[in-house]
């Protein structure tokens, strides 16, 4: 499989990762095929599940009754990625952990059952419990392959199946908004996480510049996300599934939680997942870059210029917490100059 994509350029800087069974396991590699101009994974093939993923789902079924199987595990994945499992009539499921609370994870799963009643090609939620490790779905397995590369023909699928999120969560009030900008304190939380913005502040010169450029955009917008809409909040190549004909069958991992908000706000991580493949090539893929442009044209076509210009300052602040951390000097640096270009 070529590095072309988001997610493969993270399977990289995530390598260290691997060893210990929190990372991707990047012995998996599938065949491309193109189908009505996806670029799709071949079969699937799930590797083989760790230690951890048998407690897991030990611990599912000791709190449950349900009676699961392990079958393995997702080849692609970030942080621990999905167990496969099947149920005692030999129906297919996934396992997976919800960065959040038990409230929340029911939340999710209602307002994506709501969303899969009306039509919407989302996984049905089969159990929503806490154990002593966390909070843990269990949710059908879809059919379909995430695609081998974003090309603009997955964009242009994307965007669509974005579009039918309009307005879902106007008859749910009770779904929060998705915090655009830091509190007071320099934190913001996004999905289950708590994004300590200062640490960028801390970390270098041009951290600061970036960190003092975020506290400006915020300060001129709202605090959270406008709109009824529903957010998927990692709207990226592997958590959106297609068939053999090129068509969305299914769009995963709703780990993070439903937000309500303008749906554009979810683009903004798909055009920055681009980045890995275009920014870490002296020659990007030419898909990877058709499809950048592409949808840079759709978001500024849609989203007024400084609205956008917050949706990418609540990104970056996301992305550089993170790279400040747990990234090496050369990838960290492009993405200082990434959310230089689009804050500064």
């Amino acid at each position: 499989m070529q590095t072309v994509g988001g997610w493969q350029g993270l399977e990289l800087a995530l390598d260290k990762w691997s060893s210990s069974g929190l990372g991707v396991n990047l012995q998996a590699r599938r065949a491309d095929v193109r189908v009505g101009g996806v670029i799709r994974g071949g079969a699937d093939s799930p590797v083989r599940a760790g230690a951890d993923d048998e407690a897991l789902v030990d611990a599912v079924n000791e709190r449950s009754g349900a009676g699961l199987q392990v079958s393995g595990r997702a080849a692609q994945g970030t942080l621990g990625g999905a167990i496969y499992v099947q149920w005692p009539d030999g129906s297919p499921g996934v396992v997976t952990r919800f960065r959040g609370e038990l409230a929340d994870a029911q939340r999710t799963a209602s307002v994506v059952e709501h969303a899969r009643q009306l039509g919407l090609p989302l996984p049905r939620h089969d159990l929503v419990l806490a154990v002593d490790t966390g909070v843990v779905v269990v949710q059908e397995r879809l059919t379909g392959d995430p695609p081998g590369q974003v090309t603009p023909a997955v964009i242009d699928a994307i965007v669509g199946l974005n579009d039918r999120f309009a307005g879902l969560l106007a008859d749910r009030p009770d779904v929060p908004s998705l915090p655009l900008r830091p509190n007071d304190s320099g934190d913001l939380v996004n999905g289950g996480e708590v994004i300590r913005g200062r640490t960028l502040a801390e970390y270098s010169d041009r951290g600061r510049r970036i960190w003092d450029a975020i506290v400006e955009i915020g300060a001129q917008g709202p605090w959270h996300a406008p709109g009824e809409d529903l957010l998927h909040i990692d709207l990226t190549g592997p958590n959106i599934l297609f068939d053999g004909e090129g068509v969305v069958t299914g769009v995963v991992d709703w780990n993070l939680g439903a937000y309500r908000g303008d749906r554009h706000l979810a683009l903004v991580k798909t055009r920055f997942e681009e980045e890995w493949g275009i920014r870490r090539s002296p020659a990007p893929n030419a898909n990877a870059v058709a499809a950048a442009a592409q949808l840079d044209d759709i978001l500024a076509d849609r989203v007024p210029a400084a609205t956008l210009r917050a949706y990418w300052a609540h990104r970056m602040l996301y992305q550089l917490y993170w790279a400040v951390r747990e990234l090496p000097p050369e990838i960290l640096d492009w993405h200082f100059q990434a959310a230089e270009e689009r804050l500064l």
